[in-house]
């Protein structure tokens, strides 16, 4: 006999679900525009560096300037993703692509901040087919056959084997119900 699924870890699951995918669904497009480097060209001009320390570890991004190659857009301040602090230097300029992420633009290499997103995404992919998959599908069928220890049809083909052997008007030993065997 299956079991229903709980309705406590399908609310859970479909809520996990619905949290990884609120947060990857708004950040996919930019992320895959960073990864395929789709956007803007331009020249980021760095103006100052900015750093948080974690422990063990610190965390730096250079604060400055974004020029389009052909000279229609400037946006600034703008931080650039995946420099740190000994890749640039105050004034120094370098390649740069605007994606279209406010306050942000990516260096000519493109970034691999997709592939988080795109894990993030399958996660609650995945938890939505799991979801789906435990309350629209139906039950798997039992057994052919057997249907488990205690059952009705389990005790009904028990007994029948153990009847007693009772004579006929014959005076011969058959099993109740055995009627006499005749050839066509």
């Amino acid at each position: 006999m299956s079991r229903r699924p709980s309705g406590w870890v399908s609310l859970v699951l479909l809520v996990a679900a619905c949290a990884l995918l609120g947060v990857a669904l708004p950040n996919a497009g930019n992320a895959l525009r960073a990864a395929t480097r789709d956007g803007v060209p331009g020249t980021f001009t760095a103006r100052q560096l900015s750093c948080v320390r974690h422990p063990g570890h610190e965390t730096c991004e250079w604060v400055g300037s974004f020029r389009s190659a052909d000279g229609t857009s400037t946006l600034e301040p703008v931080r650039m993703y995946g420099r740190d602090r000994g890749s640039l230097a105050d004034g120094r300029r370098v390649p740069a692509v605007d994606v279209g992420l406010p306050g942000r633009v990516y260096g000519p290499g493109g970034s691999r901040e997709g592939i988080f997103t795109g894990v993030l995404l399958l996660a609650g992919y995945a938890l939505f087919a799991l979801v789906a998959k435990r309350h629209l599908m139906p039950p798997p069928a039992p057994p052919k056959g057997r249907r488990g220890r205690g059952g009705p049809s389990a005790a009904r083909a028990a007994g029948a084997s153990r009847r007693p052997a009772e004579p006929d008007a014959g005076g011969e030993g058959r099993l109740a119900g055995a009627g006499p065997h005749r050839l066509p």
